[in-house]
C-alpha cells in the first residue's frame, strides 16, 4: 500500500548557546563566530524548514543544556518556532539527556504548533494536514514491544485512509549504531525501501495476532555522530548533532530532511547548516620536504575542503606524523604561528571563510590518538619538546628545583638513580590525555 506524501526534517544535539570546548586562543572575530554558532545554525534549520516546506520538525532530544541556563537559547526557541507556526509547520519535541521536560517550562504559553512528547508517554500521536493523518508519532522508550498494544502501528495507520495511502509511522528509541558517510557534494542522499519480502520479515511481525510495536522509521538520539540502520522493515536514524563543537565532532553535522513519496520509499537527505566547521587534515612529512613545498600541501589540502554554504568559519587542526629538521622545527610555537600566518595569507583570497589553526606533532613510531583537545596536544607537544632536551630528562627537572634546600636535593638526586624515566613520562602522557581531553560523542560536556 502507498504512502502518504510527507516530509520532515529531524534534528537532534541542537545545544543551543552551548560554548566550544578545547579551542585554545582564537581572534577576536572567530571567538564571536564560536560563541553564536549554535543559534545561527539553528537560525538556519528554521529557513531550512521554510524552504523545503516540510510538514514538521522533529526535534529528538538535548535542543539545550538546562545547567546552561541560557536566555538566548530561550528566545533563539520562541522566535523560530513563531516563524514555523507563521508557515502552519508543526514541531515534535522529544526531551532528552540535557534538556529534561521539566526544564522546558511547559507552563509558558508557546506557539500552537509545539507538541512536547513525554519520555513516559507511550501513546500513539497523529500528525495531522488538513484533518488526514500523514504519519503517527509514539515513544517505544527501550523496548520494540508493547504488551497493551493492540495491533501493530502499520495496521492501524491503514484503517485511516481505508484503501487510500496509509501514513508514515515514526517511532521513538535511544540507540547507538554505525555512521554512514557524506557524498562529495556534502549531502547523504539514501534510497531505502520500507516493505520488504516476507521472508525478510520475522514471523511475530506478520502474524495477525501479534502484538509487536513496528515502525518505518525509527528516530533515535544518542551522542553527537550520525548514525544509519535499514531494519526489516523501515530504517533507524541519528541525525548526530547539526553544529560540532569541538574536535571530536569534525564528521557529518547536519540535520536530516526526510521525504516520503507515494511509493513505499524513503528518502534521507543530509542538510550541512553549521557555521562552524571542525576540520582534522593529516600529513606525512618526511624528511627531505622544504616549508615551502608543505605551505603548498597545506594549501591544496585546505582547497579541496568542500566549503558549506553557511559555514563563516573553519576551525583546522593540522595533524603531522614524520621526521626531519622541518618536523622538528614545527615543535616551536613560534614556528607554527609562522606558518600558520603564512597559510592564511595565502588561502584568504580563495576561500571566503575565516580559518583558526592548531597543530599537533607525532613521531614516525607513534600513532595518531584520534581528535584530542587543543590542550591536549599542547600538553604532549611540551613532553616531547622537553624529553628531546636531555639524555637525562628527570635529572634535567632538578636542575628547575633550586628553590629546594640542599638536603632535599641530594635526596631527589639520589631517587632518580632507580627510576625509570620513560615510564613516568608514560604516565604523565595517560594523566594528560585523561585531564585535558574534550570528547561528547556521548556526552554534551565533560
Amino acid at each position: 500500500m502507498p504512502f502518504v506524501p510527507t516530509r520532515f526534517i529531524h534534528a537532534s544535539n541542537l545545544r543551543l548557546d552551548h560554548q566550544a570546548q578545547g579551542v585554545g586562543a582564537v581572534s577576536i572575530e572567530s571567538q564571536t563566530i564560536l560563541e553564536d554558532c549554535t543559534l545561527e545554525t539553528f537560525s538556519h534549520l528554521i529557513d531550512a524548514c521554510r524552504e523545503h516546506e516540510i510538514d514538521f520538525l522533529l526535534l529528538s532530544g538535548n535542543s539545550f543544556v538546562a545547567d546552561d541556563f541560557s536566555i538566548r537559547a530561550r528566545i533563539a526557541l520562541i522566535e523560530g518556532f513563531q516563524k514555523l507556526a507563521a508557515d502552519q509547520i508543526q514541531v515534535f519535541i522529544v526531551p532528552g539527556q540535557h534538556d529534561p521536560l521539566s526544564a522546558w517550562d511547559l507552563q509558558y504559553n508557546w506557539p500552537a504548533n509545539i507538541t512536547f512528547l513525554s519520555p513516559q508517554d507511550h501513546d500513539v500521536i497523529d500528525i495531522l494536514r488538513e484533518d488526514k493523518t500523514i504519519a503517527t508519532l509514539q515513544i517505544l522508550g527501550s523496548a520494540n514491544r508493547k504488551l497493551s498494544q493492540p495491533m501493530k502501528l502499520n495496521q492501524r495507520n491503514q484503517l485511516f485512509n481505508k484503501q487510500e495511502a496509509r501514513a508514515l509511522s515514526i517511532g521513538l528509541i535511544v540507540a547507538n549504531l554505525p555512521t554512514e558517510p557524506l557524498d562529495t557534494a556534502g549531502h547523504s542522499t539514501h534510497d531505502i525501501p520500507l516493505t520488504l519480502p516476507d521472508e525478510f520479515v520475522p514471523e511475530e511481525w506478520r502474524s495477525e495476532e501479534s502484538n509487536a510495536v513496528t515502525v518505518d522509521y525509527l528516530a533515535l538520539c544518542k551522542g553527537t555522530h550520525r548514525h544509519t540502520f535499514e531494519m526489516h522493515p523501515g530504517v533507524a536514524h541519528h541525525p548526530g548533532t547539526a553544529q560540532g563543537l569541538n574536535f571530536s565532532e569534525h564528521e557529518q553535522n547536519g540535520v536530516t530532511l526526510v521525504t516520503v513519496g507515494t511509493e513505499a520509499q524513503l528518502e534521507q537527505r543530509t542538510l550541512r547548516l553549521a557555521a562552524v566547521r571542525w576540520l582534522v587534515l593529516e600529513l606525512n612529512l618526511q624528511p627531505e620536504i622544504t616549508r615551502s613545498q608543505l605551505t603548498q600541501m597545506m594549501q591544496e589540502l585546505l582547497q579541496s575542503q568542500n566549503r558549506g554554504s553557511d559555514e563563516k568559519l573553519w576551525m583546522v587542526r593540522w595533524q603531522f606524523q614524520g621526521s626531519g629538521e622541518l618536523f622538528e622545527s614545527l615543535r616551536s610555537f613560534k614556528h607554527q604561528g609562522s606558518l600558520s600566518n603564512e597559510l592564511a595569507l595565502v588561502v584568504k583570497e580563495r576561500l571566503p571563510v575565516g580559518i583558526e589553526q592548531s597543530f599537533y606533532l607525532l613521531s614516525e613510531n607513534r600513532e595518531f590518538r584520534g581528535t584530542q583537545s587543543t590542550l591536549a596536544q599542547q600538553y604532549q607537544a611540551q613532553l616531547d619538546a622537553f624529553k628531546s632536551e636531555t639524555d637525562r630528562p628527570l635529572d634535567q627537572l632538578l636542575t628547575h628545583a633550586t628553590h629546594l634546600d640542599q638536603s632535599w636535593l641530594q635526596r631527589l638526586n639520589s631517587v632518580t638513580e632507580h627510576l625509570d624515566a620513560q615510564q613516568i613520562f608514560n604516565s604523565a602522557i595517560h594523566n594528560g590525555q585523561t585531564w585535558l581531553d574534550v570528547s561528547s560523542d556521548e556526552e554534551v560536556h565533560v
